[in-house]
């Protein structure tokens, strides 16, 4: 049996400063936004459209609307989505595992494209729980495990989600992976963390991802544990959509259980 462990690092940075300082002038443009387009296909469809902002004003993403949203299929069905809210477009058509994928979106008169291929769904075997050891930094909690078989001479790539049933934010905890070094085993995925504590209901997700949307998260984790993250970046996320716009077009398939904690 193959085990993963995850563990949350925090790293803090010291910066001292002496007596004698240099004053640095350093000139900031501004940056043009860019169209930022997330969308996902899994049991519906749900694109994301917004704009990308400049340096001196982070966290602001206006809503983009009107846009006209299609999915095609390999088989020539098109859908068009509806916005459901300023800048969110959705349909509820459920993703069919092999089956490929393209979106279109058009924006005054520009067209943005990306496509993708639905994966094979691999199911969790189990979940289980076990004390955290007094020796790790989060003592006192539980320890959440992830079982499930690998798919032998398939690449396989995969997201994990774990929360709380009914947590108001439900993305806290995720990691992504592959099954490069563990094809065909068994995979134990093992979240350390202080968070779960006896009578929680934890939910687990596991997603088996598209190639395109798992090396989407994986350089977009990247980005966030190097601390480059911000509106004036210059390094993105690996993306499959053309024309220039930021964001992915992604696949996943889902497998969930729930655990009660119990002593």
């Amino acid at each position: 049996m193959k085990t993963i462990k995850v563990f949350t690092i925090i790293f803090s940075l010291a910066v001292l400063f002496t007596a004698c300082q240099d004053v640095i002038d350093i000139d900031l443009d501004s940056i043009e936004p860019k169209l930022v387009i997330d969308g996902v296909i899994t049991d519906s469809v749900v694109v994301k459209i917004s704009k990308s902002t400049d340096y001196f004003e982070p966290g602001i993403y206006p809503p983009v609307s009107n846009a006209i949203v299609t999915v095609t299929d390999n088989s020539g069905n098109l859908f068009q989505l509806e916005e459901i809210s300023p800048g969110i477009y959705s349909e509820n058509h459920m993703g069919v595992e092999g089956n490929g994928y393209t979106l279109d979106v058009e924006i005054n008169n520009e067209i943005y494209t990306g496509s993708v291929e639905m994966p094979h769904k691999v199911t969790i075997d189990s979940i289980s729980i076990e004390p955290t050891p007094d020796y790790m930094e989060f003592s006192g909690g539980y320890i959440v495990n992830c079982h499930l078989q690998d798919s032998a001479d398939v690449e396989n790539y995969y997201r994990l989600k774990v929360s709380k049933l009914n947590e108001t934010d439900p993305e806290n905890v995720l990691c992504v992976f592959d099954d490069a070094f563990v094809d065909g085993n068994e995979i134990s995925m093992q979240w350390d963390n202080n968070q779960f504590f006896e009578q929680d209901t934890v939910v687990v997700e596991l997603q088996t991802l598209a190639k395109s949307t798992y090396e989407y998260y994986r350089t977009l984790s990247s980005i966030f544990e190097s601390g480059m993250i911000g509106n004036a970046n210059p390094a993105n996320p690996i993306t499959n959509l053309s024309n220039g716009a930021l964001g992915y077009f992604g696949a996943y398939t889902v497998s969930r259980d729930t655990i009660i904690i119990l002593p």
